[in-house]
């Protein structure tokens, strides 16, 4: 995949982070009861922070400036959510962020590993 897709597809995921972040309470179980997403609100977390964290890493970034990149889009979200009606910020959530960081991270490292191991015969 060519570095402007992965930065096309890092653009839409971090976007879409963003919005279902940013959704009021009301609005935000609405949404999650037409797609039958039940309580996925920690799983998001880490699903879409190590997809962000894979790309950027895969993209440019180095490993720990993707862990802090990702922590800092994290905090914002979670700083706005003090003004969003019926949303509020969690430590879960960080620590879901932090956590789906850490699996990006590794899937990309363990990615890496298998194709110098391919290339080296």
């Amino acid at each position: 995949m060519g570095r402007v897709w992965r930065v096309f597809l890092l653009a839409v995921i971090t976007l879409l982070f963003m919005c279902g972040a940013m959704l009021p309470g009301e609005m935000r179980e609405t949404v999650s009861k037409a797609l039958s997403l039940g309580g996925i609100d920690a799983y998001a977390h880490v699903f879409f922070c190590a997809l962000i964290a894979l790309l950027l890493g895969w993209s440019w970034a180095s490993p720990s400036w993707v862990f802090v990149l990702v922590m800092l889009l994290g905090g914002l979200i979670e700083l706005v959510q003090l003004w969003i009606p019926y949303r509020s910020t969690t430590w879960s959530d960080v620590a879901g962020n932090a956590v789906g960081s850490i699996i990006g991270l590794l899937i990309l490292w363990l990615g890496r590993q298998l194709l110098k191991r391919g290339s080296n015969g």
